[in-house]
C-alpha cells in the first residue's frame, strides 16, 4: 500500500449556519458556528491540499452576509454561547483568517500556495471554494469531479443557496475532473459522495504510523450525522435521487471506515477539529 508522508489539518474560519442544513431532520431555527476547513497532505507527489475555505471577499461582502442571515435583522445573532476556540464574532455570520485565509493558512507551515502541487474541492459551495483564485494566480493545477464542474456551469448553482460562479469560472484556472475513485497522488484517494451537491467528493489519506483517514467534507459535516448514521440535511440538486445519493455516501464512509479502521472526519465539527489537530511537524 502507498502511504503520505504527513498530513495537517487547517482551519480558515468559522460559519453560522442551521442546524438543519448539517442534519436530516434538524431543527432549522437552531445555528450552529461550523469551522471551514481543509487538509493539507505531503506526499512523494508533492503538497495536496483539500478544499480551500472562504474567500477574504466573501468574509468582507454585504451580500454574502444576507444570505447567512436570512431573515435576521443586523446586529448580534441569537443562539448559546461560544465556550470552544477559536472564538467567533457575536455580530457576523462568518470569520476567517486575516487577509487571504488561504495564505495566511499555510505559513505558519512555511508553505505558500504555490509551493502546492495540487488542490482538492470537495464541492463548489463557496466555503470551500474561496482559495481557487490564489490557486489560479499561483498556477496550481484544481481538481473537481466532472458531474460537480459541469453543475457549476449549468446555471443551476446559485448565489442564494451559497454558491459564486466567479470563483470557478476563471479563465486561467487549471482543471483536472475525475468520475470515479482515483488515487492522485501516493496514499492519497478521492472518493465520490455525492448528494450533499451532484459531484461531492470526499478524501482518504494513508499515513505510515496513523493509518487511514477519510475526510468526509460536507457528506458529513458533524460527528452526530456518524454516530447516528444521519446523512446530510442539504442537497442542492433537491430531489429525492440526490437525498438517495447523500444517504448511499454515508453508508459508504461508514463501510470503509469500518473495513480500514479508519479515522472518519466529519467537515464542519469544531469539537472533532479541535480533538485531531495536527502536532508539530503534521500528523504520520
Amino acid at each position: 500500500m502507498q502511504r503520505a508522508g504527513r498530513l495537517f489539518v487547517l482551519q480558515y474560519g468559522a460559519e453560522r449556519v442551521s442546524k438543519g442544513l448539517s442534519l436530516r431532520g434538524g431543527d432549522h431555527g437552531h445555528l450552529y458556528w461550523e469551522p471551514l476547513t481543509g487538509v493539507l497532505v505531503e506526499t512523494t507527489a508533492g503538497w495536496i491540499i483539500f478544499d480551500t475555505g472562504m474567500s477574504r471577499r466573501h468574509h468582507d461582502s454585504a451580500a454574502v452576509e444576507q444570505v447567512y442571515r436570512g431573515d435576521l435583522p443586523p446586529g448580534p445573532l441569537p443562539g448559546p454561547p461560544w465556550h470552544l476556540p477559536p472564538a467567533p464574532p457575536a455580530d457576523r455570520s462568518t470569520w476567517g483568517l486575516p487577509g487571504d485565509p488561504l495564505v495566511s493558512v499555510l505559513q505558519p507551515l512555511g508553505l505558500t500556495p504555490a509551493d502546492l502541487s495540487l488542490a482538492v474541492i470537495s464541492h463548489l459551495h463557496w466555503d470551500h471554494t474561496g482559495g481557487i483564485e490564489t490557486l489560479t494566480g499561483a498556477g496550481v493545477e484544481v481538481l473537481l469531479h466532472a458531474d460537480e464542474l459541469a453543475w457549476g456551469r449549468s446555471g443551476r448553482a446559485r448565489f442564494e443557496e451559497g454558491f459564486d460562479a466567479a470563483e470557478w469560472s476563471l479563465p486561467a484556472t487549471r482543471w483536472r475532473t475525475v468520475d470515479a475513485e482515483t488515487e492522485v497522488a501516493p496514499g492519497v484517494t478521492v472518493l465520490p459522495t455525492p448528494g450533499h451537491t451532484p459531484g461531492h467528493v470526499s478524501l482518504q489519506v494513508e499515513l505510515a504510523g496513523t493509518g487511514t483517514w477519510i475526510f468526509a467534507a460536507d457528506a458529513t459535516d458533524l460527528a452526530q450525522n456518524l454516530l447516528d448514521a444521519v446523512p446530510c440535511g442539504s442537497c442542492a440538486g433537491g430531489t429525492a435521487a440526490d437525498e438517495e445519493q447523500a444517504s448511499a455516501s454515508l453508508d459508504l464512509l461508514l463501510a470503509r471506515a469500518r473495513a480500514s479502521h479508519a479515522r472518519l472526519v466529519p467537515g464542519h465539527d469544531q469539537v472533532v477539529w479541535n480533538a485531531i489537530r495536527h502536532p508539530p511537524g503534521g500528523h504520520r
